[in-house]
C-alpha cells in the first residue's frame, strides 16, 4: 500500500503489485467492498470505522501457480486540536487561561503541558487537558509578568501508539 496508516480524513490508498510471472490478480480490501482484479488497484476507505483491515492479494501464474500475500491497513482517529497564541487573565471572563483544546485523536490520560519562562525554567505544569495556565507561577500563585512564554505539550495518540510533541510560544497580556 502507498500508505498503511490512514485517518478518517485521509482514506485513499494505491496498491503496488510486486508479484512476478503472474497473469491474474484478485484483491480483497478487507472492508466488505467489492474485490478487484486490477494489477495495481486503488481503493478508498472513506466512511470506514476506525480499526484494522487486512488486504489480501492472490496472484496466479499462467501455469496455475497461486501465491497469496497480505498487508495491514490501519485507520485511526484524526488528531484535531487548537492551540491559542495569546491569553488575557484580566478577570473579564474572556481568555482567562492558556488552554489548548484537543477534541479527538489523543488519550487524555497521557496529556502533559509545561510552560517555560525566558530562562528555560518550568513555571507551570499540568497533566490535565481540562486545566489551563492562569498566568500565575510558584506555590504562592504570583502573577507572571506580561510577555512571551514557551510551551511544551506531549500527548499520546491511542490508535497508533505514538507520542506527539507540540512546542511554541504563547503571549500573556495583562
Amino acid at each position: 500500500p502507498s500508505n498503511s496508516m490512514l485517518t478518517e480524513f485521509d482514506t485513499y490508498v494505491s496498491f503496488e503489485n510486486n508479484s512476478s510471472n503472474a497473469s491474474t490478480y484478485w484483491w480483497d480490501f478487507g472492508d466488505s467492498s467489492p474485490t478487484s482484479i486490477e494489477e495495481n488497484p486503488q481503493h478508498d476507505y472513506v466512511g470506514m470505522d476506525i480499526g484494522t483491515y487486512v488486504v489480501t492479494l492472490i496472484a496466479t501464474s499462467p501455469s496455475g501457480c497461486v501465491d497469496t500475500t497480505q498487508s495491514i491497513i490501519q485507520i485511526y482517529e484524526e488528531l484535531i486540536f487548537y492551540i491559542p497564541n495569546t491569553f488575557t487573565p484580566d478577570n473579564d471572563d474572556y481568555n482567562q487561561t492558556f488552554q489548548p483544546i484537543f477534541t479527538s485523536g489523543f488519550n487524555p490520560s497521557t496529556f502533559n503541558m509545561k510552560i517555560y519562562n525566558r530562562w528555560g525554567e518550568v513555571i507551570y505544569e499540568t497533566n490535565d487537558a481540562e486545566i489551563g495556565w492562569d498566568g500565575s507561577y510558584g506555590v504562592e500563585g504570583l502573577d507572571a509578568q506580561p510577555g512571551v512564554y514557551a510551551y511544551l505539550i506531549n500527548i499520546k495518540m491511542p490508535d497508533v501508539d505514538k507520542v506527539v510533541q507540540f512546542t511554541g510560544h504563547v503571549t500573556l497580556i495583562r
